[in-house]
């Protein structure tokens, strides 16, 4: 439905065309435009161009519209009554670069390829700067220039790849859905994986083909394999090929599975049971059919054990430098006692109980907690205890009851997308809250929030240290410290 404005009239209806210019960048990478004073998304355009474009859809108080054409020259472009006030741009330009991967526009994994790689660092620490001004009203929290990398390509150990039967070229094709959407992209190619996990993706879709051509099935039925998950350590190579099916496994999957267990560097063969194709892609269980299920990986001296449905970080590299400034933050003391909140399998614990006499991990997924003992027994970390458990309910109860009557000195926050639960916000203000804070953020919009909340409990924040853990992507890691500097009253 459009808005409707004053007048009786919608400013910006559905499948209209006009010529815009691109303003600015949102948070999600788009060119931000307008139409008759309204809002418009524009993915692909980038702030100082000029493009035709046609509106897709409208909302209460923005529309979302794509790119027709695309104008090379920034001199002046009359709207002609469709776009705001024509003249000589005054928006900043972004360097335009061409995308590695043929199916950038239609896949929903990449939002910057087209974006120059220093002018992506740039913009993401932008997105912080704006979500503290516009969400915390914290204008003057200081945030460092984004930490990329020196090679921001193939840097992911990990992928999740629909296939599906194509009935018509009678073969297995694999791709990556659309932005917003199930339609499947068809492609067999990501430049954010490495080469070896793109060849062991294409032989395993080989395989499946093969295997269904010996079996005689006939010209519309699959196997029932509807994703593949494929996993590597980057410290030693090897790989693990987990196969989402729709229902369990007939006797002829022994040689599909034994076929995959044969290619190059795969080391664990896996599979789950998932009926529908669409949508959480992993059964209740997972079944290891070869290999010793687990790979293992080396992040700061530490070892990892990760097994199918393990959490780790996808990029290696930069989970090194974000815990590494984690860690400078949290200036250990020997005397220390951490709470690790979110803490998952239990990567940072692990690495502040190095250095502190006792860390208390709280995550309420079972298996990832089973992961966090089972990797410090492995690494020898004796004074790392992990507690299953809703984050909003136990770091309450811990701090108030401190940890063997000792006052928590450091609570570490690295929370899911939607920010602390209100009940830890009010936890960490109370005169039971700890003295320092490190808080790991992967959504500046809700980082933002929480920091309102911490500041006004007498909290004082440092410099934020922004990552780019996902190049090529909308996406934004920061890592701060926050000092309490005021007794916080109930």
């Amino acid at each position: 439905m459009s808005k409707i404005g004053t007048t009786g009239t919608a400013p910006v209806r559905p499948l209209q065309v006009a010529r815009v210019e691109a303003l600015r960048l949102n948070a999600d990478g788009e060119g931000v435009a307008k139409i008759n004073g309204m809002t418009v998304f524009v993915p692909n355009l980038l702030p100082g161009e000029w493009a035709k474009v046609r509106v897709i859809s409208v909302e209460k108080s923005f529309a979302r519209a794509v790119v027709l054409s695309r104008e090379d020259g920034d001199d002046n472009h009359p709207t002609g009554g469709t776009g705001e006030p024509g003249g000589a741009s005054d928006a900043p330009r972004v360097q335009r670069v061409a995308p590695l991967c043929p199916v950038f526009e239609l896949c929903g994994g990449c939002q910057m390829q087209h974006i120059d790689y220093q002018h992506q660092l740039a913009h993401k620490r932008q997105v912080v700067v704006d979500a503290l001004s516009r969400i915390g009203h914290l204008p003057d929290v200081e945030v460092l220039p984004t930490v990329g990398m020196s090679h921001p390509w193939r840097y992911r150990n990990q992928v999740q790849v629909p296939i599906s039967f194509d009935p018509a070229a009678q073969r297995y094709t694999s791709g990556f859905f659309a932005a917003g959407s199930h339609q499947r992209i068809a492609t067999d190619v990501c430049f954010l994986i490495s080469e070896a996990l793109e060849s062991t993706l294409k032989a395993t879709v080989a395989v499946l083909t093969q295997a269904r051509r010996a079996a005689g099935c006939g010209p519309d039925l699959d196997l029932g394999v509807h994703h593949l998950i494929l996993r590597e350590s980057r410290t030693t190579g090897q790989q693990m090929v987990i196969m989402a099916l729709s229902a369990n496994p007939v006797a002829d999957f022994d040689g599909i599975f034994r076929d995959v267990a044969q290619l190059p560097n795969v080391d664990t063969v896996a599979y789950t049971v998932q009926p529908r194709v669409s949508g959480p892609m992993w059964g209740p269980t997972v079944e290891v059919v070869h290999g010793k299920g687990q790979l293992t990986e080396n992040v700061l001296g530490l070892e990892y054990l990760i097994s199918p449905r393990s959490f780790f970080q996808t990029n290696t590299e930069q989970v090194g430098a974000l815990y590494l400034e984690a860690m400078k933050r949290a200036d250990i003391k020997p005397d220390d006692t951490v709470l690790d909140a979110y803490c998952g399998a239990g990567s940072l614990s692990l690495l502040f109980a190095q250095s502190c006499e006792r860390v208390v991990g709280i995550d309420n997924v079972t298996p990832a907690i089973k992961d966090a003992r089972r990797n410090a027994a492995h690494n020898g970390i004796t004074n790392a205890e992990f507690r299953v458990g809703l984050v909003e309910q136990e770091l309450p109860k811990l701090l108030a009851d401190a940890v063997e009557g000792r006052r928590v000195d450091l609570v570490v926050l690295d929370p899911p997308r939607k920010g602390c639960h209100a009940d830890v916000l009010r936890a960490l203000a109370s005169p039971s809250g700890p003295r320092r804070i490190v808080y790991v953020s992967c959504n500046p919009a809700t980082l933002a929030r929480d920091l309102r909340v911490l500041v006004d409990a007498g909290y004082e924040p440092g410099p934020i240290q922004p990552f780019d853990m996902f190049p090529q992507t909308s996406h934004v890691e920061c890592c701060l410290r926050l000092d309490r500097r005021v007794v916080a009253t109930e």
